[in-house]
């Protein structure tokens, strides 16, 4: 598989590394954005060669991958390369070293008397130290993953086989995986909203909210994420979950029950109304209309302040109804925007006009943390991912990741982590990795 590297050197121009001896450079002209154009250069190249190709891109001292096939599809893959060795260190002598004889030439010590002025008592001054709790003597930091040995591929075959335990290349998937991995469980800023929104019904909004709340639990840790179901009315997110909530376990009974007694949501309370599932993720059941009335932007904001005070991540999965009130708040605050579009014009469509809307309304800064998540499933019309994937670029998106056919999230049934396939828990570390990085270099 070759490879190209695409430096963005400015809004209009980039320059292109591997296409041949000599660097390519690439402009946007006649209103196409550079990440357009730098699409089709990598579609006609992957085309040219006949082979899939991956493409990194460095814009502003960040880097992604995508992995572009001959057939035009491009999708967001792994971080690719070599982790960085570890620095050099110098060599050490053995044990039974013995250093050459010094000669040294020394001033025979007398008994005369001290120089006139100067203080016999004085003691040399220590040069100034920063005061530091670290010990030099500690044991150096063991990365989690980069000692263990290969689990898939050929060399995991051979580990499990014979019992080995040779570790994976560095450049390899299962490395990446890891890197991935890795980079979940990075610190946060603060208290952080990410919003899974599509206006078009039956598009995986609720699947990938599901999926997402897992897979950052799992390498984050329990208690570290909730999903809330914030349609403004019937939000099918308690009927998706592996264990659905108790009766009174939904967002407008945490709101009231906060608003009766302010600051009595303590932490061995919060149980009252979120359902933890078995990978330790939390999620709240939306509005079910019984109390009458919909979800507003109120209740939305109400009830993130109270999760914001116990959880890092909350996942909203909101509705199909763009004028509600909730939908409104979960996609004007959101940190992260992750849209889900199947490979139809329909919901591909609908995506793309909701982000023009808020790209009008919330500005660029919004498409600047905007992840389109394409999804493959049965009726898909490939031509429609070139079309698609060039007007989300052009709309100004971060990123467009693929999410493979995953047979439970169509089959409408309870979705269980455990039994999701291996490709769509990877594509999934793949979507949890970019959305924190987003979160953790908001601030850059």
């Amino acid at each position: 598989m070759s490879t190209l590297a695409i430096e963005i050197t400015s809004e209009r121009t980039a320059l292109v590394s591997g296409a041949g001896d000599e660097k390519v450079e690439l402009s946007a002209e006649n209103g196409q954005s550079i990440h357009a154009v730098i699409a089709q250069f990598s579609r006609q190249h992957s085309a040219d060669a006949g082979s899939p190709v991956e493409v990194t891109v460095q814009e502003a001292g960040r880097s992604r991958q995508l992995t572009v096939a001959p057939d035009g599809k491009v999708a967001q893959s792994l971080p690719t390369g070599p982790i960085p060795a570890p620095a050099d260190t110098p060599p050490t002598r053995p044990d039974h070293h013995v250093d050459e004889p010094v000669t040294m030439a020394m001033t025979p010590l007398g008994d005369s008397p001290p120089q006139v002025g100067v203080d016999t008592h004085a003691r040399p001054v220590p040069a100034a130290r920063t005061p530091t709790s670290t010990s030099v003597l500690a044991a150096p930091e063991i990365t989690a993953g980069s000692h263990e040995p290969a689990r898939t591929g050929l060399r995991g075959r051979l580990n499990t086989i014979l019992n080995l335990r040779i570790a994976p290349k560095p450049e390899s998937a299962e490395m990446r995986h890891r890197a991935a991995i890795a980079s979940i469980t990075v610190p946060l800023p603060g208290f952080s909203i990410v919003t899974i929104a599509n206006p078009k019904g039956g598009v995986g909004k609720t699947p990938l909210a599901v999926g997402l709340n897992a897979i950052i639990a799992e390498h984050r840790g329990a208690a570290t994420t909730v999903c809330v179901d914030v349609a403004d009315v019937g939000g099918s997110l308690a009927d998706r979950v592996s264990i659905p909530p108790r009766h009174g376990h939904d967002v407008l009974a945490l709101i009231a029950a906060e608003t009766a007694e302010p600051g009595s949501i303590r932490p061995s309370a919060l149980s009252q109304y979120l359902t933890r599932q078995p990978g330790g993720d939390d999620i709240v059941a939306g509005n079910n209309g019984a109390h009458g009335s919909s979800l507003g932007y109120d209740d939305a904001r109400a009830a993130a302040q109270i999760l914001s005070q116990h959880r890092e991540i909350l996942v909203a999965d909101t509705g199909n109804n763009r004028l509600a009130g909730s939908w409104h708040w979960a996609t004007s605050h959101a940190d992260v925007l992750l849209v889900p579009v199947p490979l139809r014009r329909d919901a591909a469509a609908a995506a793309h006009r909701m982000l023009l809307d808020l790209a009008t309304t919330a500005g660029p800064a919004m498409m600047a943390r905007t992840i389109v998540v394409i999804t493959d499933g049965p009726g898909d019309a490939p031509m429609v991912e070139i079309d698609a994937v060039d007007a989300f670029f052009d709309a100004g998106v971060h990123s467009v990741a693929r999410m493979p056919f995953e047979p439970l999230f169509a089959s409408g049934e309870r979705i269980s982590p455990s039994k999701l396939r291996r490709s769509t828990t990877e594509a999934l570390t793949v979507v949890a990795s970019t959305v924190i990085d987003l979160i953790a270099h908001a601030a850059d």
